[in-house]
Parts: C-alpha cells; structure tokens; sequence
C-alpha cells in the first residue's frame, strides 16, 4: 500500500513536471512569434519621422553593378503601399523586380537581365512608410550603373495642359534616344517605349537625371493604360519638334543626398565615378558633409524648368454624323463629331404633306436641328452629304413609341403642353446694362399682344404698354422694348396666348417681379491690351473664377477694353492666340506636327469693388512672355 503511494506520487510529480515544460515550449513560441512579426507599440507620442537609410547593398550610386539582388536596410521596421503606383524604373524594365520584406530590410530582386553600361534610376515615390504611422520616405531613389561610370546629365521643366495651363493630374515624361531604322520618326511613341522616364509633380514639374550624353526626343503622355505608349482614345500628348541636349546638373543630389552614409560623402573617391563638371567637383569638395545641412547649395544643382510642355488630346480629323434621333415630337437632331459646313440633306422619298422644317445649327454648328410639325408621324428617308466627307443614308421613323403608361398619360391630357419661358434674370435681379429678355425653347413665329397685360415699375403702373422685339432670326430670344432705370422694382405681367410657335402651341399666363440693382453696387474694369504688331488675331476672354466665359473680344491690334457693371468678385482675363482666325482654341496635331494654340492668362487675378473703378494694363510679347 505505502509502494502503491509512492508510485502515485511518483507519476503526479512527472505529470506536473510535463506540463511545466509544455507551457514553457507554449510561451516560448508565442514570444518566438510577437519577435518574428513587429507590431505596432502601444503609448508614447505619436511618431512623424520618416524612416531613413542606414545601408545599402551594394551601396546606392554603386557602378560595375552585377548583382541580382538590392537589400536596403532602414533605422526601423516599414512596410511598401502602391508599390505598382509609385514605383518608377528608368530605363523601364519589361518586368517589375519582386520586393520582399525581412525584418528592417527590403530586397529587390530583378527578374530579368539588365542593360549594359546604362545607368538605371528606382524612384520609390512614397511606396516605402514606416509600420507604426505610415510616414512615407518621400524621393527616395536608388541609383546604380552596370557599367564603369555613373550617367549624371539632367533635363528639367514643366507640363501645363494647353488649354487652360493647369499641372496635369499625372503625366509621364518620356525620352528616346537612338531609334531603329525599322521604325518611322513620326512612329517613335506609337511603337516604342521610352529610354527614360520621369513623372511630373503636382505642380508638373518634373526631372530627368543619371541621363546619357546624347540628343534626345521628349514627349509626354497621360497614359491611361500604362504600357508607355501612344495608343489609346482619350490620351493626351505634348511633345517638342526640336531634339533636346541633357546638362550636367547633379539634380539627383537633392532627392538622395539625404540617404548616403556619412562615410559615402566623405569618400573623395566616390565622386570619381561621377561624370560631374570641374566646377561642382570643387564645391563638393570645399563643403563635404555640409553639404547636406546647405540648401543653398543643393539649390545650385537643380536644374532650371526652362523646357515647357503643352499636353493636348488630338481630334480625330475624320468628320462622321454621329447619330440622327428624334428628341421628341416635333423636333429630329443630327449630331456630327465636328463642326459641319457645305451639309446638304436630300430626300430618298418624298416628304410627307406638310411636312415643313425649321433648320437650327448649334452654336458650335456640330449639331442640325430640324423642328418640323408634331402631328407627322411618318418616316423620313434621307441623304446627308458633306463634299467628299460624308454621304450617309438615314432611315427614321417619327412615331413616338408608345408604352401603356404613355397611352393612358395622353388619353388624360386635354391640351397641349404649353411653350417653355425663361428670362435672363438672375436671384431676382436684371443685372445693368442688360434688357429683359425672354426664351423659348422652340421658334417662335409670331406675337400678338392683348389688352391684360400691365407692367408696375416702382410705383407706376402702365397698362398695354408691353411691346416686344425679336433678336434673333428664328424667334428663340425675343426683347422688351423698354429699358429700366437702376435701383428699380418692377413687376410685369402678360397673358397667355401672346406667343405662337410654328406647330400651333402658345404660352401660358406669365408673371415676373424683378429689381434693377442701384449703380453703386457694382464696379467697373478698364484693361489695356497692348499687342504685338505681328499678332492679328487675339481672343480676350473675361472669365468668372470657375472658367466661365463672360465676354468675349476679338483684337487684331492694341485697344483699351472697357467691362463696365460687374458684380464685385474675382475674375480672371484669358488670351487665345487664334493662329487660324477662326474664333476659337484648336487643338494640336502630332502627326501634322502642330501644337496647340497658344494661351495665356492675365497674371493675377483681378478682383472688382463695388463703386470702383479699376485700372490694369497687359503687354503681351512674341514670345509669351507676359507683363503687367
């Protein structure tokens, strides 16, 4: 019995013994585990360093680079975001390299055979944070030359859309460099990717650096699929006639100076490798590990913007008549991608009796209009022609296609609906100088006025006094005839059936209340335009502060203008360089070799008083250049 204890107490100590071990093992694994993946640490303040570089391997700004594999090692632990987004190799690559992780160090490693003697430049852009709050290293790069020297010439400047000079959201500057004999010079970003590239900035800036000491040709795409060519609807382009020659400006120095080691700046033999000029060599020298504390001196090595680059998106040249559609009774479109002249539209059968039209070209002249009877509904089969350029057949029927819902909302109807009426009013207000006036949104052919119609102008009330003008040929816009002082109250009513339209509908009872406000509450713009004798053809435009035209003037010489009664605000003044004098902007042509036309804006925003009068004067030059 006391044996039998024994072993039993024997087997509990073991067991307890077992355990012991088994939670130790369990502990170790877990803390073996928290070691292996870092965390985020709890308390403390809140972290906004970025991460930094402590080494390389092999070393940033490396030549005679062979190796398959880069490992940077950072101060702390991080993690990659975008890395398809923000990563930029130049030259590209046909394939991205694999990243990896290990601890504080991140491995690249390229997946197919690099170029001999070239350069290569990784831009990390802000893929590389840190794990705690995300902190982006901002400009890195990684430089490295697979051959003896270290490529170092740079070209620098700025992409501003050409139509409005706004930075673009994001563009890709492209340089080529020998072309194959195979390939067309005009083929070059259709069919070819590029020796560099470099994104521009928010502000479209942009730098190309590590670039080899040839000529080079510079385009710009927007991009949309990311092949890096010239291939897709909707792509905008920019691109210079003339070949460009790279400078050595070690612009590089300020993105990565920040990065190298201490013993790296202080190594003289290090800037050996680098195809500097005498000058620099000396600076570099005289300031030493200084220089990263000197932003002066960084400064002198940026290159200046002087290239600029005016993306476009390109038309397609060939005219086509989109789409011929009814927009409702009454009333057939034809759309055309372009402008069209010379149109003529020849019937196939003959029109239906009474079958008469009223044709309406869009302000732009890209789209006809034809209102026609409502009650026909027989279909229309027609020739449209436009010289050699067109000659389509259009079949089209003018019965309204009818759903249960449709018949039953007609069968309810007991008249027809009423003409459309707005007026030029604006918050209640008729703004100075304009006079009233009211639109249709069909021609209107006819007015006859009745004896109920009454306007009170402040106090004074006239009775059938209302008369009206027609201002435009087809009847859209018709004028009263009357002008009203400012600081006017006035309230204007007219009865229905005045106004009739060609298929018989007429107005309903309309009445408006509307002030003039006093001359005091607005201010007035005096600009002198002076222009070169050789420009003939100038649009001024006077834009409100979201780009709306306002006015429009034509200039083919020197003139004081004259923007009396604007509402106090800001706004801005716009030149068009109209090369064709067609009174538009017009777009470029790559192809055909033509940039876009040229645009310029006044070079502050001016902002009107009210019961002021200002004064400003802009010269314009050849070269578009501006003063003020």
């Amino acid at each position: 019995m006391r044996y039998y204890l024994h072993l039993c107490r024997v087997k509990s100590i073991k067991l307890i013994f077992f355990v012991k071990i088994v939670i130790t093992l369990l502990l170790s694994a877990l803390l073996l585990q928290q070691c292996a993946n870092p965390v985020m640490p709890g308390g403390g303040p809140k972290d906004t360093e970025p991460p930094k570089v402590l080494s390389a391997v092999p070393e940033n700004f490396s030549v005679n680079f062979d190796a398959k594999r880069i490992e940077i090692t950072f101060n702390e632990f991080v993690k990659v975001t975008d890395m398809q987004k923000n990563l930029l190799i130049s030259p590209p690559v046909g394939k991205n390299p694999e990243f990896r992780l290990r601890g504080k160090t991140l491995q690249i490693l390229f997946e197919e055979p690099l170029l001999k003697e070239t350069t290569y430049t990784l831009f990390f852009g802000d893929a590389i944070v840190d794990l705690t709050e995300s902190n982006p290293l901002s400009g890195f790069s990684y430089v490295f030359s697979t051959g003896s020297v270290l490529d170092s010439l740079s070209l620098g400047g700025i992409v501003l859309n050409a139509f409005d000079l706004v930075p673009p959201e994001q563009a890709y500057v492209m340089l080529y460099a020998s072309i194959p004999d195979t390939v067309e010079p005009d083929s070059v970003p259709y069919l070819i990717r590029p020796r560099y590239i470099a994104r521009t900035d928010e502000a479209g800036h942009f730098n190309l650096g590590n670039l080899k000491d040839t000529v080079y040709q510079i385009f710009v795409l927007s991009d949309m699929n990311s092949n890096l060519l010239y291939d897709m609807p909707g792509e905008k382009i920019a691109f210079l006639d003339s070949l460009l020659q790279p400078v050595y400006v070690e612009h590089f120095l300020k993105d990565s100076i920040d990065m190298m080691s201490d013993s790296l700046l202080n190594d003289s033999s290090y800037y050996d490798t680098l195809l500097v000029s005498d000058s620099l060599r000396r600076e570099i020298e005289q300031f030493g590990d200084t220089l990263v504390d000197s932003l002066a001196i960084v400064n002198n090595f940026l290159p200046e913007l002087d290239i600029q680059l005016f993306m476009f998106e390109e038309q397609d040249s060939v005219q086509r008549l989109l789409r011929t559609e009814m927009v409702r009774p009454g009333l057939l479109q034809f759309a055309f991608r372009y402008p069209t002249k010379n149109l003529i539209i020849n019937e196939l059968r003959p029109f239906p009796d009474s079958f008469e039209i009223i044709e309406v070209y869009s302000k732009a002249a890209d789209t006809l209009l034809w209102y026609y009877p409502p009650q026909i509904t027989d279909s229309l089969f027609l020739l449209v022609q436009q010289d050699t350029i067109i000659n389509d057949t259009v079949a089209i029927s003018l019965a309204l296609k009818q759903t249960a819902a449709s018949r039953r909302k007609k069968e309810e109807d007991e008249k027809p609906p009423a003409l459309t009426i707005s007026f030029n009013t604006k918050s209640r207000n008729l703004d100075l100088p304009r006079p009233l006036q009211i639109q249709f949104n069909e021609p209107v052919l006819t007015y006859k006025m009745r004896d109920t119609s009454w306007m009170i102008i402040n106090e004074d009330t006239l009775i059938n006094r209302l008369q009206f003008n027609k201002i435009d040929s087809l009847g859209f816009k018709y004028q009263i005839d009357t002008t009203f002082e400012p600081d006017s109250r006035v309230m204007i009513r007219f009865p229905d059936s005045v106004f009739f339209d060609y298929s018989g509908k007429t107005n309903d009872t309309a009445q408006l209340n509307f002030n003039v406000p006093p001359l005091d509450q607005y201010g007035n713009l005096f600009l002198e335009m002076n222009i070169p004798e050789t420009e003939k053809n100038i649009i001024v435009q006077l834009l409100d502060e979201k780009e709306n035209v306002l006015n429009e003037k034509y200039l083919s010489a020197s003139e004081r203008l004259a923007y009396p009664f604007l509402i106090p605000g800001k706004y801005l003044v716009k030149v068009i360089f109209d090369r064709n004098g067609n009174g538009r902007w017009d777009t470029g042509d790559y192809l055909k070799k033509q940039q876009p036309e040229r645009v310029m804006y006044f070079p502050k925003t001016i902002e009107i008083r009210a019961n002021w009068d200002q004064e400003e004067q802009w010269e314009l030059s050849i070269d578009g250049q501006t003063s003020d």
